[in-house]
């Protein structure tokens, strides 16, 4: 079937073999546009969801990510949080904080969150 230019900008279907190849490509793409971002507007802002989306974006706490994503420069929002406190186990904050920033910005504890 034809696309027609509206539908060819609509992005792109990537089918992975397994879970850590999704992990990679998805933390290739994260990196790429967070470098993207920093280099043209000196910031990269993204809205982190609950769920397994935290999980798959572990990969950015390993080398290379861990040494190349100027994680001082990234603004970070919340798509879905729940209505409980930032560190009740049900909250998307506390998911982030403990599996992801924690263990790549050291001042993680020191974030302000705002509802």
């Amino acid at each position: 079937m034809a696309l027609s230019d509206g539908q060819k900008n609509r992005g792109e279907l990537r089918i992975h073999e397994s879970l850590d190849e999704l992990m990679t490509d998805l933390a290739d793409y994260v990196a790429e546009l967070s470098e993207a971002s920093v280099k043209e507007r000196g910031v990269f802002a993204i809205a982190l969801s609950g769920g397994s989306l935290i999980g798959l974006m572990g990969k950015l706490c390993e080398a290379p990510y861990n040494k190349t994503v100027d994680w001082s420069k990234w603004y970070i929002f919340w798509a879905d949080e729940r209505v409980v406190a930032k560190n009740h186990a049900e909250s998307n904050y506390k998911l982030a904080k403990d599996g992801l920033l924690s263990k790549v910005v050291p001042h993680v504890s020191h974030c302000f969150i705002q509802f």
